[in-house]
């Protein structure tokens, strides 16, 4: 079992509730939007001191706070304990049964209730408001598609459908204003400089864009550059 294997039984329990939602943000494993509520969700394979501490953190952005752990096969004892443990320090609990074929999720207690609204709760919903396409949660060693990634995406998407053109261009193509900030800062490694004002893309970023983890981001972008 891995921890990603939760997060489309979470996702799925979270989107009938009307929920947007998103894997890896801001460090989160799940975060999720409904309206101005902000939920978070912090898994792992087993409750462990490491995971309270995770979710104690999240705290800070939202009271809405979530641990996920796989169903246990008992209720009592050591889960009744955690029960306990979470209702006193305001955090909610998800078990997934992973031990069945359906792996479904259910919601065993909610967190203690009220907004919160800190930079760290802005931070995040804009960062799920950035992104068009979702990364899993609970995954490691992988390329997370942030909303900053999608932005150069985008842009690098354009510049290979239309050819070199000016940040001035791509933002009258529908890009963010920050194009030429993306660009000039070059995170990525992705553009370069052809003439006064004028960007190409590289080497690298051909290589990213033909063979790479974000086929689905990638693809949405080479179809709105060919419109």
């Amino acid at each position: 079992m891995k921890e990603s294997d939760m997060y489309e039984p979470i996702r799925n329990i979270l989107s009938a509730q009307g929920f947007i939602v998103r894997g890896e943000v801001k460090g989160c494993d799940i975060a999720a939007i409904n309206g101005d509520v902000l939920w978070i969700v912090e898994m792992k394979l087993s409750a462990n001191i490491t995971l309270i501490y995770q979710a104690m953190e999240r705290q800070k952005a939202t009271n809405y706070v979530f641990v996920a752990i796989p169903r246990p096969k008992k209720k009592r004892g050591d889960f009744s304990s955690l029960q306990s443990l979470l209702k006193k320090l305001g955090i909610g609990l998800i078990t997934v049964a992973l031990d069945s074929a359906a792996r479904q999720a259910e919601i065993i207690l909610f967190p203690k209730d009220g907004k919160k609204q800190t930079k760290k709760t802005d931070a995040i919903k804009k960062e799920i408001f950035g992104r068009t396409t979702d990364s899993i949660g609970g995954t490691t060693k992988t390329a997370i598609n942030t909303a900053y990634r999608e932005r150069c995406v985008r842009i690098a998407c354009l510049i290979e459908a239309k050819g070199e053109m000016s940040a001035k261009t791509l933002v009258q193509l529908g890009c963010e204003k920050d194009a030429y900030s993306i660009i000039s800062t070059n995170f990525y490694g992705w553009f370069k400089k052809i003439a006064k004002g004028t960007y190409d893309i590289t080497d690298v970023c051909r290589n990213y864009l033909s063979d790479n983890e974000s086929v689905t981001l990638i693809t949405y972008y080479r179809m709105k550059a060919s419109e």
